[in-house]
């Protein structure tokens, strides 16, 4: 396990159906009720960078931008993209909004010139087409000064940094569907992963909720198997079902 010299408190955030997919067989990902939103939103907006990874700009095409209540006006966009296929249609990369961050594999200098010419930061850090998470980690603090990074997957990148031991928290929001196929919220693309429980990263619960909605459930567990030190300590309460209920209480009456 690599130990960069610095790394931000990282939060992993998902949704999922009962039986743990962020997505089906035919990539349909749409499962969050609108106070599940908000949660993300509240989480971003307590966050310096939000990360995802390539395959989820390619499949949603996200904006990354919305946020609640933020608690700084430093925000960044960080995709792990090892094999660089991020293209310059992407909302990321062709709409205004907060800086772009990517971290890859591939020395393509053509393409990485045309990424910057969009106002992208790339930054090459490991080799064959996988990217050093540590190295990344380190760059984040280092040369942007990031401390708070919230991970929305997918769930290749969510395993990958909990392989590393880069992650402080996970929260998923289960709900009430069955895909029965698709992506996970953790998946090792090699079909191996942590083959025994003593192997599995150790969690701490932290929170267990019904969410406003009435029909999903929010859990949060504190990963107490991490490489290193993170530069700062946790910037999110584990549990926000009363906060995320009150401000969307109040946003209705402001809208009435």
């Amino acid at each position: 396990m690599t130990r960069p010299a610095a790394r931000p408190y990282t939060i992993i955030f998902s949704t999922a159906t009962l039986d743990g997919r962020i997505a089906s067989s035919t990539r349909y990902s749409m499962l969050s009720c609108s106070y599940d939103l908000a949660r993300l939103r509240l989480l971003r907006g307590a966050a310096e960078a939000v990360m995802v990874g390539a395959s989820t700009v390619l499949i949603d095409n996200p904006s990354l931008r919305r946020r609640l209540n933020p608690s700084s006006s430093k925000y960044y966009r960080v995709v792990v993209d090892g094999k660089l296929r991020l293209h310059e249609r992407l909302r990321l990369v062709n709409e205004p909004g907060p800086l772009v961050i990517v971290f890859t594999a591939v020395h393509d200098d053509e393409k990485i010139e045309r990424l910057k010419a969009r106002g992208v930061h790339v930054h090459v850090v490991g080799e064959n087409g996988v990217v050093d998470l540590a190295k990344a980690m380190e760059i984040l603090v280092v040369e942007y000064g990031i401390k708070r990074l919230l991970i929305e997957g997918g769930g290749i990148l969510n395993y990958n940094m909990l392989r590393a031991g880069l992650v402080d928290e996970i929260r998923v929001t289960y709900t009430p569907y069955i895909f029965a196929a698709g992506r996970s919220v953790v998946e090792d693309p090699g079909a191996t992963g942590f083959t025994t429980t003593s192997q599995s990263p150790r969690l701490r619960l932290i929170c267990l909720e019904k969410c406003p909605c009435g029909n999903c459930v929010h859990v949060a567990y504190r990963v107490e198997s991490t490489c290193c030190p993170p530069a700062t300590g946790p910037y999110a309460e584990p549990c926000l079902s009363e906060r995320i209920a009150a401000l969307m209480e109040k946003a209705s009456k402001e809208a009435a």
